[in-house]
This record gives C-alpha cells, sequence and structure tokens, in this order.
C-alpha cells in the first residue's frame, strides 16, 4: 500500500512541475525563457 501511495504522489508531483513548466500562461518557466531568449536575439541583431 506504501509502494501506491508514493507512485501516486510521485506522478502528481510530476504532473505539477510539467505544468509549471510547460504551461499555458504567460508566467510558465518556458513563457518567460522564450521572452528572454527574443530579447536578446532582438538586442543582437540591432547593434551595429
Amino acid at each position: 500500500m506504501k509502494q501506491i501511495i508514493v507512485m501516486m504522489a510521485t506522478i502528481l508531483l510530476g504532473v505539477s512541475i510539467f505544468h509549471m513548466i510547460m504551461g499555458a500562461q504567460d508566467d510558465s518557466i518556458y513563457s518567460v525563457v522564450q521572452d528572454v531568449w527574443k530579447q536578446e536575439i532582438d538586442i543582437r541583431t540591432q547593434s551595429p
């Protein structure tokens, strides 16, 4: 029984971390990193 509880807790933790990183919101880690990446590219292409 303990193994099932640990397995379910691990699955729920994995799902919550996945949603935190790849979530559809604007405050997800993926969205923030993507915005920073685009800003860095803009800065490098605009400099003389």
